[in-house]
């Protein structure tokens, strides 16, 4: 960085360090952590290219450690890619990340693992109830309603 030590630009490096140092961020996150610490727009991208340089901030990888962590958690692939949008992330680097988890085509074998997880740790018999409850939960990790239909039929029978 050309600033002189001590500067606004080393000040502002200490705080996206900080905010970096415990979660994976993104380059609009440290855009917007930076506005709220009183950056200029010129000053801002100064530091995010400086992080850059340093590896503190790679959209890349945090594109994929996101995906990842969701995809783990059983979520749908278009539900990924909405919320790695929602990061500020570009469509380009969101298709990188997400095409190392098959696409579309391993929503139905995430689904089926959190269903599977969710009667494995469930002491309750099935009910109607827990049928529901599980299909809200499939569709707020974003799958398709004949999905959630096919595999709820599989798992406790046709409902009325």
């Amino acid at each position: 960085m050309t600033a002189r030590p001590g500067g606004e630009c080393d000040r502002l490096l200490a705080v996206v360090t900080r905010y970096t140092q415990h979660r994976v961020r993104s380059t609009q996150d440290v855009l917007a952590r930076l506005r709220r610490a009183g950056a200029s727009t010129g000053t801002a991208a100064q530091v995010v290219a400086e992080c850059r340089v340093r590896g503190i901030v790679d959209d890349d990888a945090c594109a994929q450690l996101w995906a990842d962590h969701w995809a783990r958690r059983d979520y749908a692939w278009s539900a990924i890619r909405l919320k790695l949008s929602e990061k500020g992330l570009d469509a380009q680097t969101i298709d990188k990340a997400v095409h190392t988890l098959g696409s579309a085509s391993q929503d139905e074998a995430r689904a089926r693992h959190a269903v599977t997880d969710a009667l494995r740790r469930s002491s309750a018999r099935s009910t109607p109830h827990q049928a529901s409850r599980l299909a809200r939960t499939l569709a707020s990790r974003g799958f398709d309603s004949d999905l959630i239909e096919r595999i709820l039929n599989d798992t406790f029978g046709p409902r009325g």
